[in-house]
């Protein structure tokens, strides 16, 4: 979690006693305090924002009395997008108090898993019970990208493409459900694409042939490699570090989140119409009814 600090606008500190200050500010001065009483344990986080709408959350665990164990501390950001209504389930973490979201987003035929930001409320909420999620709003925090031209698709070809992804979502919803013809159907299409993808291959080049992407990227489970659009982009300030922070919405497979990334570490100057391709850390707060 610490080399996404720069994301946020903390690129120049590179240990933790660097960063020392801006945690002891975060306890002395929490702009949010969420805690969870479990029983004898209480536990959560400190948090602050350094710029609008992201900032540090510094997790502790109370030991009894007014002493407290610093666990672990991350860089969070949070959108107001509604990236999903898919079905979502929440398990806590065995490596430490921190909980991890799986979403069954059929856009992208793979169970989408991210950190949860919110994971206080998520456990304050399951001290009574199941809980019933509405939607995941997800944020994609990146430390290396870089900006792709478009494509050049006429408005006809936009709505072909979007249809097509719709009716590629419903036949894989009917694949898991044990439907024989839709598992047939994209075991066609697939083929289809692929015999597609190695004739033009040879005279193309890779990026106009690949609209979107959404791939796991690395040995944890929550990092991805993504190429998605650009829909709209805020150039913002960290308030402490004065660095440049680009916050982009953008749009893969039909899925929106929000995405973070310092502008020195973006390739390109960031424009809606363009995209973005990169490797990212997948953040999500779980909303329940």
């Amino acid at each position: 979690m610490h080399q996404y600090l720069r994301t946020i606008g903390f690129s120049k500190y590179n240990h933790v006693r660097e960063l020392r200050p801006i945690l002891n500010k975060i306890i002395m001065d929490p702009e949010t305090v969420s805690m969870v009483h479990d029983e004898d344990e209480i536990y959560g986080y400190f948090s602050r924002s350094f710029g609008e709408n992201f900032g540090l959350r510094l997790f502790v665990t109370y030991e009894g009395g007014a002493a407290y164990k610093e666990d672990y501390f991350f860089p969070y950001a949070v959108t107001d997008v509604v990236s999903s209504h898919a079905q979502c389930t929440v398990e806590k973490r065995s490596d430490r108090t921190a909980y991890s979201g799986l979403c069954d987003e059929s856009a992208f035929g793979i169970s989408l898993i991210f950190f949860v930001s919110n994971g206080m409320a998520y456990a304050r909420r399951a001290l009574s019970g199941p809980v019933p999620i509405d939607y995941v709003a997800l944020t994609a925090l990146s430390i290396s990208g870089k900006v792709l031209l478009p494509l050049n698709k006429t408005a006809h070809e936009r709505e072909l493409a979007h249809a097509l992804a719709l009716d590629r979502a419903h036949l894989i919803e009917a694949a898991k459900g044990g439907d024989e013809s839709a598992m047939e159907s994209l075991a066609i299409s697939d083929m289809n694409t692929a015999e597609q993808i190695s004739e033009r291959i040879t005279r193309e080049d890779v990026y106009s042939l690949v609209d979107n992407t959404f791939m796991p990227f690395g040995m944890e489970s929550d990092k991805y490699s993504i190429i998605a659009d650009i829909l709209s982009v805020q150039e913002l300030k960290n308030a402490a570090t004065k660095e440049t922070v680009y916050r982009m919405m953008v749009e893969c497979a039909g899925v929106r989140m929000g995405l973070l990334i310092n502008s020195a570490d973006l390739l390109g100057v960031p424009t809606p119409g363009c995209r973005f391709k990169g490797d990212v850390w997948l953040q999500g707060e779980v909303h329940f009814f």
